[in-house]
């Protein structure tokens, strides 16, 4: 009983499939196999149909007014909803029942018009073979007692036919009442935990506004204390003012100091120099004596004959040698020329010592030069360095005099100017409301639209399928990711999107740069020195976005090779805000300014404006680095094809701007009017595939993908698509996604995977065929060594 019960409910949940008939139709057959059933029971029979009918309808009342007195929380239509579940259950036993009863009255049926066929087939051979009529007669005795049998067959099987329906009515009638008492117990079991769950949240509600009170309270001593510390950076600012006036005066008398020094030293050179000229003087003259010593000295030698000193030694020796031998030869010689010889020999050691001393003085007189000659170029090098300082000198009082100039300006702009000049600007220029209430088309004409205008403004070409994606993407987020191969035009599609709608002044680039690692790489940061918030790119167009001229258009914010960097850094901020739906905001300052731009909020954050969408472009190659889970669970995710289609270039008049709105409540109402698709989506997700994706894959997914494909596959199928589209793009980029590199799961599991879910797929549309999540798995199981 339990089990049919269970199978019966199974059964009559779901949401419609493709190819099945509507809710109203299976009822209409149910109905009239009913009717058929009925028809050919006995009247006791519709007796008990009209009493089961009566006691479904009671059960489906009873149900209201459970619904009715029980938490005004509940929903009536999830009573009504489990009333007609169980009306269903008991048609189909009903049914069933009945199927059973015709099948076994048709089998007796036919059983009987056999045998009558038989009996007449007898009849005739009997009257046609006399011979064998004694043989008839026992065969039609025969055939009278199986006739007798037969009747008493069909009258105990028309007496157990309608015991089994008074069985079936009984064994319907309890089940009826346990489902009541089930019904009635598992309500007011909802009811007791609904109200114990409103009793946690008040208590939730009580103790977040205890914190709320008490993190006010802290925002207030903490205001309390920027505002002491302003007060304490107010008198810095003052002391350092003070401080340059004395650095400035220091530097004025120091430089005073230096000019005063410098001319002293300058007459101590000059007075040196002097004094250098005038023992450069005194040593000329003791260089003229010494010439006339040399002089004299040559004079000598030349008296000698013109020989050198050495000659005039190796004669003395000679002379001495010879001398020698003369006093040998002639010891009797008389003693004059003894003394005359002596007289020679001393004269000759006295014009050897005057020489030695004349060396020595040249030597010394050359020193003596040589050292006055470093003295004059020292003191040249003195006076070109005196020049030199002097020049740099009035220099480096300019260069001070401009930068107090500056200092001043700052200051003074400080205090009286934008702190947000960008921005400022932004107030005066774009504060005029642009029109942008142009007749919204329907789904299909404005994807055809945006291909046409991408094609004859931007010079490409993309299928219907993808810009049917995303038109879906900006209905199920505010962050894309286009990715594919360099030059293949993620940029281009990003800035024609502004085009397609209507305004291709809508749109901002802004380059990533490798070296981003903090959020004010993204936004900029503030100078409290200059007191100026250095605007980027990123901060000025979010600005532009919400100004009075393009707040009511869709305007896109192109982040140009966005994984350059980790987008999970720089981005950091934009990824939290985006998950906030109640006016997101980022951080520009820790302390209010002074005159903020007009929608800079409270003077220290920028709000993110519903018209913006953030497109970041992506390669995939050395120079770049992946993506975190994160990003992707938040983003819309396009793989853009490596060939675009060959389409003609059509005439096509420039769209006007559509307003948000309108494309708002077009997706709305897509939603509203596919929603069940969707339900059918995760229905099937959570039927057939879950279990296995976690136990095969481990791989799993939670209310954000479900919240998505409510939001994405309506919108698919409004513009021309298939249920199936928008399924076989959200289980290649969102869900199998992270099966790319995991070398932990087999070839073999892989393959049995693509086959079993590529049939899968096809039962759930055969209309569509899923070429994305084919191909993702084809590729990995390649990778693998697989063909």
């Amino acid at each position: 009983m339990g089990k049919r019960q269970t199978r019966s409910r199974q059964k009559g949940k779901g949401a419609v499939w493709p190819g099945q008939p509507a809710v109203s139709q299976r009822t209409e057959t149910t109905r009239a196999r009913q009717s058929a059933a009925v028809a050919s029971s006995t009247t006791s029979g519709s007796n008990d149909n009209a009493a089961l009918l009566t006691e479904i309808q009671q059960v489906a009342s009873e149900a209201q007014v459970v619904l009715a007195a029980g938490d005004e929380s509940v929903d009536p239509n999830s009573g009504l909803e489990h009333a007609w579940q169980l009306y269903r259950a008991l048609a189909k036993r009903q049914e069933e029942a009945a199927n059973a009863l015709t099948v076994q009255a048709e089998q007796l049926h036919t059983e009987w018009e056999e045998l009558t066929a038989a009996a007449a087939r007898q009849a005739e051979d009997a009257s046609s073979v006399q011979e064998e009529r004694a043989a008839l007669d026992t065969r039609t005795k025969l055939l009278d007692r199986k006739e007798r049998d037969l009747s008493d067959r069909e009258r105990s099987a028309e007496v157990q036919f309608a015991e089994r329906r008074l069985a079936a009515g009984r064994e319907l009638e309890s089940w009826l009442a346990e489902q009541r008492r089930t019904a009635v117990a598992a309500l007011d079991s909802e009811r007791q935990a609904r109200h114990a769950r409103w009793s946690e949240e008040q208590r939730r509600l009580a103790e977040a506004q205890t914190a709320l009170d008490q993190r006010e309270s802290e925002l207030s001593q903490r205001e309390r204390d920027l505002r002491s510390a302003q007060l304490r950076l107010e008198d810095d600012h003052e002391d350092i003012a003070h401080l340059k006036a004395a650095l400035k005066e220091q530097q004025a008398s120091r430089a005073e100091r230096f000019e005063s020094e410098l001319t002293s030293r300058t007459g101590q050179l000059l007075q040196q120099l002097e004094e250098y000229r005038q023992r450069a003087a005194a040593l000329a003259e003791g260089n003229g004596r010494l010439s006339a010593r040399l002089n004299e000295y040559d004079s000598a030698l030349a008296s000698l004959g013109g020989m050198t000193l050495e000659q005039v030694v190796e004669r003395i020796a000679e002379l001495r040698t010879e001398n020698a031998r003369l006093l040998e030869e002639n010891a009797t010689a008389p003693r004059a020329d003894a003394r005359m010889l002596e007289q020679l020999q001393q004269q000759v050691a006295q014009l050897a010592a005057d020489n030695e001393e004349l060396v020595r003085e040249r030597g010394e007189l050359e020193s003596a030069l040589q050292r006055d000659r470093i003295a004059v170029n020292e003191r040249q090098n003195y006076l070109e360095a005196n020049n030199w300082l002097r020049a740099a000198n009035g220099q480096l009082q300019q260069l001070l005099n401009e930068e107090a100039a500056k200092l001043n300006a700052t200051a003074q702009a400080g205090k009286e100017g934008h702190v947000f000049p960008a921005c400022s600007r932004m107030d005066q220029e774009f504060n005029a409301p642009r029109p942008s209430d142009a007749p919204m088309p329907d789904m299909p004409d404005l994807v055809r639209q945006m291909q046409a205008v991408i094609r004859q403004n931007a010079g490409l070409s993309y299928r219907l399928s993808d810009l049917r994606l995303v038109l879906a993407g900006m209905a199920m987020s505010r962050l894309h990711l286009f990715q594919g191969i360099s030059g293949i035009g993620k940029t281009g599609l990003a800035r024609a999107l502004a085009t397609a709608f209507g305004s291709d002044t809508s749109v901002a680039v802004v380059p990533v740069q490798a070296g981003w690692r903090d959020p004010q790489d993204l936004m900029g940061y503030y100078n409290s020195f200059d007191r100026i918030f250095y605007e980027s790119e990123f901060t000025k167009a979010l600005y532009r976005a919400q100004c009075p001229a393009f707040k009511d258009q869709p305007f896109f914010i192109i982040l140009d090779e966005m994984n350059l960097s980790h987008p999970e850094q720089y981005f950091s901020g934009v990824l939290s805000a985006l998950a906030i739906k109640d006016r997101p905001k980022l951080a520009l300052t820790t302390a209010p300014v002074r005159n903020p731009a007009d929608l800079i909020i409270d003077g220290t954050h920028i709000a993110i404006p519903e018209n913006v969408w953030f497109i970041g472009t992506a390669n995939h190659d050395e120079t770049t680095v992946g993506f975190a889970d994160k990003t992707y669970d938040r983003a819309f995710v396009l793989e853009l094809p490596w060939q675009h289609p060959d389409l003609p270039v059509t005439a096509t008049v420039p769209p006007e701007p559509l307003g948000l709105r309108r494309i708002g409540h077009a997706f709305s109402e897509a939603q509203a009017t596919y929603g069940t698709q969707a339900d059918g989506i995760i229905e099937f997700l959570d039927t057939h595939w879950r279990s296995r994706f976690a136990e095969e894959l481990r791989i799993g997914w939670g209310n954000r993908l479900e919240l998505q494909i409510k939001e994405f596959a309506p919108v698919v199928v409004a513009a021309g698509g298939r249920p199936g589209e928008a399924l076989d793009h959200l289980l290649a980029t969102r869900i199998l996604r992270s099966v790319r590199g995991r070398y932990d799961i087999h070839a073999d599991t892989l393959h049995t995977l693509r086959t079993d879910l590529v049939e899968s797929l096809t039962r759930f549309d055969s209309a569509h065929e899923p070429a994305a999540t084919q191909r993702l798995l084809d590729d990995e199981i390649r990778s693998r060594g697989r063909r």
